[in-house]
């Protein structure tokens, strides 16, 4: 495995500039089962490279071939594994355009959910497809399952992306948190294993519940909040 040129991009408008670093390399997948024809191909190499913007880190693979990711989402979550697989917060495909658009987007994340979209990944994608296809200063047009998003590269190397209106109504976030403000949840709080948090609930093509802590311990998110949210 080979390491990658540094790369600065996948920053937002507001973040100061840094470096994406990558690396690039194969790994072996079993073919889907999608098909009796499918499962006799056997294992196959699959190219990809390794991203992170404002650190979170994703494999990307060109997937442009076809319309289906090539990898599964069970196979996403071995292979973000940290320490059996290349390790990753998820596994973002460039995919064939739909409509009017460049390229579609697809992303397993590594508990092999698929959200609609991620914005660090979409600038990340537009980064490798760019690098993929030796290409600069350009615009896509991305299909995501939460709309059209058009990442940006700029002269500097950076990515910049409209992310569009937030969604803060709590039905299309969506969360069962009662709204506070309006039909938004703002500062509601939650009681968690005997704590309460305040928490505010917005959606930028996939759903967040953000907290602010006071004493700067940090949160075990998994073991408090599933299920609650």
């Amino acid at each position: 495995m080979q390491a990658q040129r540094c790369l600065k991009g996948c920053s937002s408008r507001a973040a100061r500039p840094h470096l994406a670093r990558g690396r690039t390399g194969v790994f072996a997948v079993a073919a889907p089962a999608r098909a009796e024809q499918a499962q006799m191909v056997g294992k196959e190499q699959v190219a990809f490279c390794k991203y992170q913007g404002l650190g979170n880190d994703f494999i990307l693979v060109d997937n442009r071939h076809t319309s289906e990711p090539i990898i599964t989402p069970e196979q996403a979550v071995k292979l973000c594994d940290r320490n059996f697989g290349i390790g990753g917060d998820g596994v973002i495909f460039a995919l064939p355009p739909v409509g009017d658009t460049d390229m579609a987007m697809r992303i397993f994340n590594s508990d092999g959910s698929e959200p609609e979209m991620c914005g660090n990944g979409i600038r990340c994608l537009a980064r490798f497809v760019a690098d993929v296809d030796r290409q600069t200063e350009l615009r896509y047009k991305i299909h995501t399952l939460a709309g059209l998003i058009q990442p940006e590269l700029l002269a500097d190397g950076q990515v910049c992306v409209d992310m569009g209106e937030p969604i803060l109504e709590g039905p299309k976030v969506p969360t069962t948190l009662a709204a506070t403000q309006g039909s938004s949840v703002v500062q509601q709080a939650l009681m968690v294993e005997g704590r309460v948090y305040e928490m505010t609930c917005v959606s930028m093509g996939n759903p967040h519940a953000i907290t602010y802590t006071v004493d700067g311990q940090p949160i075990k998110v998994r073991s408090a909040c599933n299920g609650i949210i």
